[in-house]
């Protein structure tokens, strides 16, 4: 009798994961529930526990091995079952000699670097310390001195042409944005409205988070608007029975989704905390796997750059994303004559079209305005 052990579904996005280490080798002992393996998903690492009681008979993805979600990454059997060979080609898999085989395949950018010539290279000694300081190869410099000489700016030349030819490559995290951003912007059909809540008691609330009362906001505004609080997938909208708060985060490899989960039970104080939390856990690279996934909205937020408005794109398969731009002083005509000063926050909510109408959706917006023009409705305490 035998088990497999498969790569998990980490999020609805998720086509492929990383078996970044095996923690134990094939003949081992394990328990049910024992953690056997880290996988990596695009943006956080995830422990695979045993499914069962039994011995690991055979590892079918090593280490640094990227396979598609629900491959056999490895094979539990029986006490006493002789370990299996492992399988000559695991369909999909792709480990770490596909990096040597990319890096054998020519560089279509160097097409136009000259090839390295045969015999000894005239080089002038200024020229050759100067190669050497580039890490040029003399011998793969084209040269325009007298009687074939490669000169100074020979040297400067091809270092500068051989830096324009070698294309950076994105990191891992920052590859898996680019193509769920891509992917979200070609199949998603992004509808922008746009409002200002004045939020003026909010400002003058000493203590208070503005981050963390638009969180509560929408929250509570979401409550009552739940086609917006949910997922479409397969043409289908699935509701979530809780407010699952994402909050887009900035950190050196890029954005992270730090996911508040049951948001709404929350209060501003509370919500306050939690977020400051993540957020730092986010920056130093510590944030737990578990608090990426499962966000049902999404906020943005790019007021603190100097940013009046901004339309994000969704995080698919969420139905919505709420921008925050800057808090702005602006004159308006005061209710009894006269001019007065309003502390204005730019909100732009982008909706996807196939989960709802623009009615729909300016409904949300109004919630959300009202609940943050009234903070007496939030429960706002320090």
């Amino acid at each position: 009798m035998s088990w497999k052990i498969g790569m998990p579904n980490l999020g609805h996005t998720m086509e492929e994961g990383k078996v970044s280490q095996w923690l134990k080798r094939v003949g081992d002992s394990v328990c049910k529930g024992e953690v056997v393996a880290v996988v990596e998903s695009d943006k956080a690492s995830f422990d695979v526990e045993s499914p069962a009681d039994g011995v690991l008979i055979a590892i079918e993805a090593d280490g640094g091995a990227v396979v598609p979600v629900g491959a056999t990454i490895g094979v539990l059997g029986v006490p006493g079952e002789l370990p299996a060979t492992k399988t000559a080609a695991a369909p999909d898999v792709r480990g770490p000699q596909d990096a040597a085989t990319s890096l054998a395949m020519p560089d279509p950018g160097a097409a136009s670097l000259p090839t390295v010539r045969p015999g000894r290279v005239k080089i002038s000694p200024a020229a050759r310390a100067l190669a050497e300081e580039l890490g040029v190869d003399p011998a793969a410099v084209v040269a325009t001195g007298d009687d074939g000489m490669v000169t100074r700016d020979d040297v400067r030349a091809h270092a500068a042409a051989a830096t324009v030819a070698a294309p950076k490559p994105l990191s891992p995290m920052r590859r898996a944005i680019a193509e769920a951003t891509q992917r979200a912007w070609q199949t998603i059909p992004h509808v922008a409205l746009h409002a200002h809540a004045d939020v003026g008691a909010l400002v003058e609330a000493v203590g208070v988070s503005l981050t963390a009362a638009v969180a509560r906001a929408c929250a509570l505004a979401l409550c009552d608007h739940p086609s917006f609080n949910g997922w479409l997938v397969d043409n289908s909208f699935e509701s979530s029975p809780t407010v699952n708060l994402a909050l887009a985060v900035s950190t050196p490899d890029g954005l992270v989704a730090a996911v508040v989960a049951e948001a709404e039970k929350k209060t501003v104080a509370g919500l306050r905390d939690e977020i400051q939390a993540l957020a730092s856990s986010a920056r130093a690279g510590r944030l737990d796997g578990a608090r990426m996934l499962g966000g049902s909205f999404t906020i943005s937020s790019l007021g603190r750059w100097g940013v009046d408005a901004f339309a994000p794109i969704i995080s698919a398969p969420q139905v919505a994303i709420l921008g925050v731009g800057r808090v702005d002083r602006v004159a308006r005509e005061a209710a009894g004559g006269g001019v007065r000063f309003a502390s204005e926050m730019q909100l732009t909510l982008v909706f996807d079209h196939r989960a709802n109408d623009g009615v729909d959706a300016a409904q949300l917006l109004a919630a959300i305005v009202a609940r943050l023009e009234h903070p007496h409705t939030m429960e706002v305490k320090a």
